[in-house]
């Protein structure tokens, strides 16, 4: 394929489309944008009180199916190796995932009028962040009291 043509298939999203607007591996082009947040890291954003209170304990790996000892090379180290931390991100991910349209809904209609649809659409999000934070902690603490804990690599932990 010539280079003048391939840039004719070319979509928006910058992916070798076809004539249909499907893309060579047949599923269709969808225009994502970028996320585009202005915003810090909660880390950052919250440094000094995440010093003050840290919700995790130094040396200790903060993956609740891990918990095992090891000695940090960082002082903002809280995971024991890679794997752990991977998979902490893997779970923010999938928590992120189940709150984003409640946290938006509630943010959107935060001032509503007392008695409309919108108040009422704000209540049940609010309950439902909360449901999913409890159930998460729950997740959490169940994982936390079944794992090793005693530092060996095997049960449990993703690097046995």
């Amino acid at each position: 394929m010539t280079n003048s043509a391939l840039s004719e298939r070319q979509d928006a999203t910058g992916t070798l489309g076809s004539a249909a607007g499907a893309v060579q591996n047949g599923v269709s082009t969808h225009v994502v944008p970028e996320l585009n947040l202005d915003v810090e890291a909660f880390v950052t954003f919250a440094d000094a009180e995440l010093r003050a209170a840290p919700p995790w304990q130094s040396g200790v790996c903060f993956n609740p199916g891990c918990g095992r000892a090891f000695t940090p090379t960082r002082t903002w180290q809280n995971y024991c190796c890679r794997a752990c931390k991977q998979q902490s991100r893997r779970e923010l991910a999938q928590v992120g995932h189940r709150l984003a349209l409640a946290m938006l809904v509630w943010r959107t209609h935060k001032y509503a009028a007392a008695g409309t649809p919108e108040a009422a659409l704000v209540r049940v999000a609010r309950r439902y962040v909360t449901h999913v934070q409890s159930a998460w902690m729950q997740d959490r603490a169940l994982r936390s009291a079944n794992a090793n804990g005693c530092g060996d690599v095997g049960q449990g932990h993703p690097d046995g």
